[in-house]
This record gives C-alpha cells, structure tokens and sequence, in this order.
C-alpha cells in the first residue's frame, strides 16, 4: 500500500490573494478600465453631436436648395410678364380691328421679346438645317430624299430644338436626308 501523504507537500500552499503586488495591479487596471470606459462615454457623446450637426446641416442646406430653386423660378417669371403683358395688348389690338399687317409686327415684336428673356436665361436655338445629324441634339422623326445634300444632313426642321447653357433641354425634332 502506498502513504497518501506522499503526494502532498510539506509546505502548505499560501493564497496569493490580497497580496499588495496583485492590489496594485488590480487598481491600475480598474484605473484603466475607467478612464476607457469615459473615453468611451464621451466619444459617444461626439457622435450624437456630429450626427446630429450633420442632420441640421442637411436640413438647412435641403432648405437653401428649394429657396435657390424658387429664387431662380420667380426671376425668369418676373422677366416673362413684360412678354405676356405685349401679347395680350396684340390680341386687344387684333379685338379691335387691327390690321393684320399690325397684328403681324406686334406678334413679332413679342417673338423677339420673348426670345431675348430666353436668351438672358442662356437658353439658345440649336441650329439645325444643313448639319449633320447628331444623335445628341437632334431627334430623327423621317427620312427625306434630297439630291442637295449628302445622307445624313438635317433638311427639315419641324420643331427646334434649345440648349441652356451646354445642356440640351429640347432636342430638334428633324427629317434626315437620305441621299439621292
């Protein structure tokens, strides 16, 4: 048989707990974890604050957009009343008896009004008769037989087409010659 006891120390093992080395160390780390943990609190606290700066920012930004929009609508409604106003004073002459000689010269004396509003916008006419079609600012609606100019030219225009600025708001609507 074999003694129990010869596998037990002759020492007793003493617990290492509430030694000061251990202490210590378990206060540095609490210090830590703390110190982490309002790092932590506070880079939340930054968060919301920036979300919340980023939301007000869109918002007023959201609002100075349909401002702009409604600015810029109310200029160019503003400088087309003078036009409505010359072709309503046609029509009365036109009510009145007005020749139609007299009726043409007011009507065109509007067109050149109205074209100058637009103008003052910077939308322009694309031309288009003589060209070659460009699929970009016309619109093909037919093919014409033409032995004046060579296929592919435009050589009827049936509606024209604008740009503002470099950006094709209309494009011309146009017959495309096919060449003899």
């Amino acid at each position: 048989m074999s003694n129990e006891n010869e596998y037990l120390p002759e020492e007793p093992i003493e617990e290492e707990i509430g030694n000061d080395e251990t202490d210590a160390d378990l206060n540095v780390l609490s210090t830590q974890m703390v110190r982490l943990q309002d790092e932590l609190n506070g880079t939340k606290e930054q968060l919301l604050r920036t979300m919340a700066d980023f939301q007000n920012f869109r918002k007023r930004n959201q609002n100075e957009v349909a401002q702009l929009r409604q600015f810029a609508t109310e200029n160019f409604v503003t400088a087309l009343l003078p036009v409505l106003d010359n072709f309503e004073r046609t029509v009365t002459h036109l009510q009145q008896g007005a020749t139609a000689e007299q009726a043409l010269v007011g009507i065109q004396a509007v067109e050149r009004q109205l074209r100058a509003v637009l103008e003052g916008q910077n939308v322009r006419r694309i031309e288009a008769i003589g060209t070659p079609f460009d699929p970009e600012v016309h619109e093909a609606i037919g093919m014409e037989p033409s032995t004046e100019h060579p296929a592919g030219t435009v050589v009827v225009e049936a509606e024209p087409g604008y740009k503002m600025g470099d950006r094709i708001i209309r494009p011309a609507r146009v017959k495309v010659a096919t060449g003899s």
